[in-house]
């Protein structure tokens, strides 16, 4: 039977030129070092270091501004758990 074609094989070139790019990008990502803990802390306060400098004290009237709507905040939240409660009790 020399009228037979044995299954072509892909060489390896043509097998990586057809997969995603996102799987290619994902496989160069797990061969990348391994951040050690110290350099996760060494963020974290480089991070920290940031928010503090862009952070500034309320004035009284901001304060009172945020006190009065967390307040309203924590009633609604407050008041819907009641009456979902309360609806409980009656229906059930």
């Amino acid at each position: 039977m020399p009228s037979e074609t044995a299954p072509s094989q892909e060489t390896p070139s043509s097998a990586q030129n057809e997969l995603p790019r996102g799987l290619l990008a994902q496989v160069k990502r797990i061969g990348a070092p391994i951040p050690r803990k110290y350099d996760e802390l060494k963020t974290f306060i480089i991070e920290c270091k940031r928010v503090l400098r862009v952070t500034k004290k309320p004035s009284r009237d901001e304060f009172k501004t945020i006190v009065k709507i967390s307040a309203v905040g924590m009633a609604a939240i407050g008041l819907l758990g009641f009456v979902i409660f309360a609806a409980k009790e009656l229906l059930f």
